[in-house]
């Protein structure tokens, strides 16, 4: 009787050691970003998030896109995000708009403009690595 119970003492400490392995907070992220207009896309290399609340940038040759992963209530993330481009004929810098995804990441896309003239495109692939 003394041999199961301890059995199943130390079934349920593993148990809950594995559980903490796929906790929010151990897992990094993979991001993917990609903004377009009806003249142009910027598709930034992808970068990795290694903890909450870290800001990660990532370049093309005009634009700068930096932002922040943050957890988001038990199973969920968020991202915030700016980004800012020096062309030839001024500079221009925004917030782009918040994404909340499961834990496991996702794609999430927004279309923002009032005709087909002025509308963008702004996507994030974000991809759970462990």
């Amino acid at each position: 009787m003394k041999t199961t119970a301890l059995a199943l003492l130390l079934l349920s400490v593993s148990g809950s050691a594995f559980a903490t392995n796929t906790n929010i907070e151990a897992i990094d992220y993979q991001v993917s970003v990609t903004i377009e207009d009806s003249e142009s896309k910027l598709n930034f290399p992808t970068f990795k998030f290694d903890s909450f609340g870290q800001e990660v940038s990532s370049q093309t040759e005009e634009c700068i896109y930096s932002g922040v992963l943050s957890k988001h209530e038990a199973n969920a993330i968020l991202l915030e995000a700016k980004m800012s481009c020096d062309y030839e004929n001024g500079e221009s810098s925004s917030e782009m708009p918040v994404f909340i995804l499961d834990k496991e990441g996702g794609e999430a896309s927004i279309e923002l403009g009032e005709d087909e003239a002025n509308l963008w495109k702004y996507t994030v692939l974000i991809k759970a690595l462990n």
